[in-house]
């Protein structure tokens, strides 16, 4: 997150901006992700992200994708899913 982004978040609340009123379903479909995986791996909340970033890079591997590619790419969406515009 840029610096201004992290200022902005900071007025919020911790939020980054929600020009579009999008992201709290967002991180509720990232939030249900989650809870599938803990129920299906039986990992614990604290290790549950780290688990499944890793099961994705072997899935990479195993699909042909690029992770860091595909990383990059989910930046730039949350990039543009919380910018502020400025006039």
């Amino acid at each position: 997150m840029s610096e201004l982004n992290n200022q902005i978040a900071r007025r919020l609340g911790g939020k980054p901006p929600d020009l579009d009123g999008m992201n709290g379903t967002r991180s509720d479909w990232a939030g249900n992700a989650i809870e599938k995986f803990e129920a299906d791996t039986r990992v614990d909340r604290e290790d549950a992200l780290s688990d499944l970033l890793a099961n994705l890079m072997h899935w990479c591997d195993r699909n042909e994708q690029c992770f860091d590619n595909e990383l990059r790419r989910g930046r730039n969406h949350y990039l543009a899913e919380t910018a502020e515009e400025f006039s």
